[in-house]
């Protein structure tokens, strides 16, 4: 297996777009490198650069022999983009591989990002945390809907997940050398989840995320490529550790997971010195809204058609937008497709959600390979723009993103029931109050769920209304 490096610009022109979508790589010369395409071999890889970047790689699954085109199985972007000396051969539209470091290098990256793109949320035990006694969730590659009443711990669950995933992202970033996460790799990831417990819980202390009554609260999460088992355990001193990761079942090697954390309450419209707020202490928000707010204060991408699944899914929010969200001197507008620019604290709430979203799509915060955790998407939107809501949260799981929402909406449930295909990977789960301990039930089928509350409230509810009626 040989790798190739191949451009996709010459005489002014970037083709980067279009070999991406239709997943094919084509000499742009009728008269040069003829020799050098046909010499490239079914199963050898092809590294797509621009300028002194790597930011593409794909396997060549065809070889016409004539010179120019090459059929490639998927393009893939590389999670971190690989820098290599753009001089000499290097800067040929396309060059054999010779460099044994940039090779090393190269095969890393293509690993770290199999690796991270593989990652998800397979299942989670929960035990003592909140209100949650002894509770193992069991989530669906797609799209996962949880459902009950206030305080059953919807939230709870979303913020317990997120504040895993982020703590994983914190290790690698903070411990980016192997023998360095080696020697420190329990440490690490036990401070991680306790910065990570607090900043977004915000509790007083972190005993206060036990059960009541309880000593001790015991978390398992599973990623399929590896779990963290870990304890939080009431302190009795001030250099107590709480977090008891156990170390036997940890892996050295972590890999970062594209994760955005969506709260009920909007933030678009508040989004101007936001930040700066949040880092001087002035604000009580927790620490989603500050994840949030740095994802969307991320300039948009240049280039989004070189990536053919998030430009279509922007292009379907814009269109219910009608129009394009921008971001100019620290405040959000709507360009509408009139030509007019709103404010986007004068659109409807619905809407700066939904514009939520296609900011960071456009800006690469989301893309299909991202898990997606959202509070009350419904919160605040009409019936029409619900059903908006249930189109968008489809087809983001759709995209590939694993997404997980928390609703008390009967009315969304029923709309993603609607739009859901027997191809849709989609899972339930219903929480409830039992005595003083919630019950969780668990389907792939929305009718299986043990105990709907939302359904039986709105049953009562038709019960009432047709009572009246007939009065």
């Amino acid at each position: 297996m040989n790798y190739w490096l191949v451009r996709a610009k010459w005489g002014g022109e970037n083709k980067k777009a279009d070999f991406i979508n239709n997943d094919e790589w084509i000499n742009g010369y009728d008269d040069k490198y003829l020799d050098i395409v046909n010499r490239v071999e079914v199963e050898d890889i092809l590294l797509l650069a621009e300028d002194s970047t790597v930011t593409h790689y794909g396997v060549c699954s065809g070889n016409e022999k004539d010179g120019r085109h090459l059929a490639v199985d998927k393009w893939i972007l590389l999670k971190v983009p690989v820098l290599f000396p753009a001089k000499g051969s290097y800067i040929k539209t396309i060059v054999k591989v010779n460099d044994d470091n940039l090779i090393d290098t190269i095969t890393l990256g293509i690993e770290t990002t199999n690796i991270s793109n593989d990652i998800i949320i397979k299942s989670i035990f929960i035990g003592n945390f909140t209100v949650f006694k002894n509770e193992r969730l069991e989530f669906s590659d797609g799209l996962n809907v949880v459902i009950g009443e206030n305080g059953t711990g919807k939230s709870h669950l979303l913020k317990l997940l997120y504040s895993i995933i982020m703590s994983i992202n914190h290790v690698v970033y903070f411990y980016a050398d192997y023998y360095e996460r080696k020697m420190f790799v329990e440490q690490a990831i036990s401070e991680a989840i306790e910065i990570s417990l607090m900043g977004i819980f915000k509790p007083d202390e972190l005993d206060n995320l036990i059960s009541r009554h309880e000593d001790k609260c015991s978390i398992n999460i599973n990623l399929e490529k590896y779990s963290i088992p870990f304890n939080l355990v009431k302190s009795y001193s001030s250099d107590y550790n709480q977090i008891g990761v156990e170390e036997e079942s940890l892996l050295i090697d972590f890999f970062e997971k594209s994760c955005i954390f969506i709260p009920a309450k909007e933030m678009l419209s508040f989004y101007e010195g936001f930040i700066s707020l949040y880092e001087t202490r002035e604000t009580s928000f927790d620490q989603i809204y500050y994840n949030l707010a740095k994802s969307l204060g991320l300039s948009a991408l240049k280039n989004i058609e070189s990536y053919p699944v998030e430009s279509k899914l922007l292009s379907m929010l814009e269109e219910i937008l009608e129009g394009k969200i921008l971001l100019e001197r620290g405040r959000f507008y709507l360009a509408s497709t009139n030509g007019h620019k709103t404010e986007i604290a004068l659109i409807a709430e619905g809407l700066r959600k939904i514009a939520t979203i296609a900011q960071l799509i456009a800006n690469g915060s989301l893309n299909k390979n991202s898990i997606i955790f959202w509070d009350e998407p419904e919160a605040n939107l009409n019936p029409k723009l619900i059903r908006k809501m249930a189109e968008v949260l489809v087809e983001l799981s759709r995209a590939g993103m694993q997404v997980f929402i928390a609703t008390h909406s009967l009315f969304l449930v029923k709309e993603l029931e609607i739009l859901r295909s027997k191809e849709d990977k989609v899972k339930y789960f219903s929480l409830g109050f039992e005595g003083y301990d919630i019950k969780v039930s668990q389907s792939e089928d929305f009718e299986y769920l043990d105990d709907i509350v939302i359904l039986d409230e709105e049953l009562e509810q038709d019960d009432r209304f047709l009572s009246k009626k007939e009065a």
